[in-house]
């Protein structure tokens, strides 16, 4: 039997604004409960990806900071952001003792940076979004659906997506 391929999209942004855009465009399609599970090393950009999707859920994206410290914020907005940080968590034991039924509530948007240490608390169909560093100013984007939901999400997101600005041409040397 074929095993089914699973939906994943590969995206390089240049900066920060374009980073913000993907997350916006991201925001305006998830729905209350939606979940997004957030990996990559510090500075890879996943605060700044939660601030595109504060302004896609109809927030304030100035609002959004990290909250390595208070390990979780919630925005208001039309569709209310829950961001949980769990850098400082010791993994899925740590992550029981927060309020799971706040967290993952069916009312707001969810989006968990260092989602890898919630492991099995983390519901079966929601978005895996990896981030990582290609040089100074750029990062790419891998998002992953884990079910028929987040696949659904990923392939909108894909198919609404701008085209891609062609690569400028190499500048020519001038004769010597």
């Amino acid at each position: 039997m074929a095993r089914k391929r699973a939906v994943e999209w590969e995206l390089v942004s240049s900066s920060v604004e374009e980073t913000h855009a993907v997350g916006e465009r991201l925001g305006r399609l998830l729905q209350p409960g939606d979940v997004l599970a957030l990996h990559g090393e510090l500075g890879s950009g996943k605060t700044t990806l939660v601030q595109g999707l504060a302004r896609g859920v109809g927030g304030e994206p100035g609002r959004v900071k990290s909250p390595t410290f208070v390990i979780m914020r919630e925005y208001p907005a039309a569709t209310p952001l829950v961001h949980v940080d769990a850098y400082r968590l010791e993994g899925a034991s740590a992550a029981a003792w927060l309020d799971v039924d706040l967290i993952f509530s069916p009312a707001k948007v969810t989006v968990i940076e260092w989602a890898e240490r919630f492991g099995d608390l983390l519901p079966e169909d929601h978005v895996d979004a990896h981030l990582e560093h290609v040089s100074t100013n750029r990062r790419r984007l891998t998002l992953r659906a884990t079910g028929p939901h987040s696949a659904a999400l990923i392939t909108q997101l894909k198919a609404d997506a701008p085209p891609m600005p062609a690569a400028a041409p190499a500048a020519e040397e001038p004769a010597a």
